[in-house]
């Protein structure tokens, strides 16, 4: 898919979610989105594309974020295999063009965990959530027996973090939460809220879980993982 398209596609479902009081806002959004498509991204899907898939896997999906997390080995042993479909960088746009790929195999189950890359990009929060629903809706059409967790994106920590479009973000957190909550009672998927595993009193990223104010570090991921396990949902 070329830049041009993409963009037009970003427009035309910003705009039909948006109406025409809202067009102003997508044309934004758009310029904001254009280049998540960059070499990195470009070079992982090029390594997705290649790799062979396997029977019943088990997907981590999302961004750098997700990309970071040692899910094979913590999960060394599993009666599943583990995939790791992180991007740095990506966001929902990215993550719903590469589907196609994610979906080859009919996975047993996927965890989608995004957001926050959506927040930075100053994404409105109701472009995000219809980019959930397509990536939803995508998975129960294309591979209707994979299991579908979605994941609360992480808080951030604003004292830490250096870089200026992180800013003014970690109050947004929480009500883009609220909306992945919301879609996931309608689209009847089980959503799992991982912000009490790693947030401080004052909902904020807990600074001994994170080097810079939004990743983890990597021992981080074994208490997630075990999370998970406790809940039953590995």
């Amino acid at each position: 898919m070329n830049c041009n398209m993409i963009k037009i596609r970003m427009f035309m479902a910003a705009c039909c979610l948006l109406g025409t009081s809202g067009v102003a806002n997508a044309q934004n959004a758009v310029k904001i989105d254009s280049n998540y498509a960059n070499y990195y991204y470009k070079q992982r899907v090029e390594y997705f594309n290649k790799m062979p898939h396997v029977k019943n896997e088990i997907v981590f999906l999302g961004n750098s974020i997700t990309e970071r997390g040692e899910w094979q080995e913590i999960l060394s042993g599993y009666r599943y295999p583990i995939v790791n479909r992180g991007v740095g960088g990506d966001n929902s746009f990215g993550i719903l063009a590469r589907m196609d790929e994610i979906l080859a195999a009919k996975p047993k189950a996927i965890f989608l965990m995004d957001g926050i890359n959506d927040l930075f990009r100053n994404l409105p929060n109701e472009v995000s959530i219809y980019n959930y629903k397509r990536i939803i809706r995508k998975i129960k059409k294309d591979s209707p027996k994979t299991k579908i967790y979605i994941e609360s994106a992480l808080p951030i920590n604003e004292e830490m973090t250096k870089e200026p479009y992180t800013k003014g973000r970690s109050k947004m957190v929480p009500v883009l939460n609220e909306k992945i909550k919301k879609l996931a009672e309608e689209e009847r998927i089980t959503y799992i809220n991982i912000v009490p595993l790693f947030a401080d009193e004052n909902g904020n990223l807990r600074k001994e879980v994170t080097m810079d104010g939004v990743h983890l570090k990597a021992s981080a991921y074994i208490d997630w993982v075990a999370y998970l396990k406790e809940l039953k949902y590995l």
